[in-house]
């Protein structure tokens, strides 16, 4: 399974324990590494921390292209809150073209992707597999 990750997650410490044990392929959408990065230099942390902390966890950033500007283009159509949330669609596009679960705090604002679940609900759903 594809694990796409939104910015808003790594402030939950039990899911970030998960990333660090999981065997999951973990991505990070360029648009939330953008994010991630932006918040971390605000509090004084350098690209370098951020990238060995994703290192460590074994997350990849997924670059943005011509073809997740399409899928997030076509996303947006009908909901007439592209500008504010252009950010938004660039990061589910990417999980839409990787054929990924998205894992995001902000699943309403993801409401036009079929695989968007919170940190919590993978972790209750990890939990019942490993049930004896």
């Amino acid at each position: 399974m594809k694990i796409v990750l939104d910015t808003n997650i790594f402030n939950n410490k039990k899911f970030c324990e998960w990333l660090l044990e999981s065997p999951e392929k973990k991505y990070l959408p360029a648009f939330a590494y953008l994010e991630y990065l932006y918040h971390n230099i605000k509090k004084g942390n350098t690209e370098s921390m951020v990238d060995m902390f994703l290192e460590q966890m074994n997350v990849s950033v997924i670059p943005f292209r011509k073809e997740e500007a399409l899928v997030a283009a076509l996303g947006a159509i009908g909901r007439w809150d592209f500008k504010d949330n252009a950010r938004d669609y660039s990061i589910g596009a990417t999980a839409e073209k990787l054929n990924g679960l998205l894992i995001t705090n902000n699943t309403k604002d993801f409401n036009w992707l079929k695989n968007v679940i919170t940190p919590d609900e993978l972790l209750k759903k990890n939990s019942l597999f490993k049930r004896p």
